[in-house]
């Protein structure tokens, strides 16, 4: 497949085909990590960073020491 390399503002940029997106399962929007290889011009989508209430909620019960804090009771003064 060919495409153009135009001008967008001061930068350039390639038109991706719909169906290369959904092939692809990207989306606009999606984050891309841009690289060179061998004199190749390579997009991937990029590594997504996990989100802490998804870690959270993937977090077995048994383990979530949170549980109970507010009932907490020390022997701390108030200053």
């Amino acid at each position: 497949m060919s495409v153009v390399l135009q001008k967008w503002g001061n930068s350039a940029a390639v038109r991706v085909p719909a169906a290369v997106l959904r092939e692809l399962g990207i989306a606009l929007g999606d984050r891309l990590d841009l690289k060179t290889d061998a004199g190749r011009l390579v997009l991937s989508p990029a590594t997504r960073r996990p989100r802490l209430a998804d870690l959270l909620a993937a977090t077995p019960r048994r383990n979530n020491r949170a549980d109970g804090w507010d009932d907490m009771a020390g022997t701390e003064r108030e200053r």
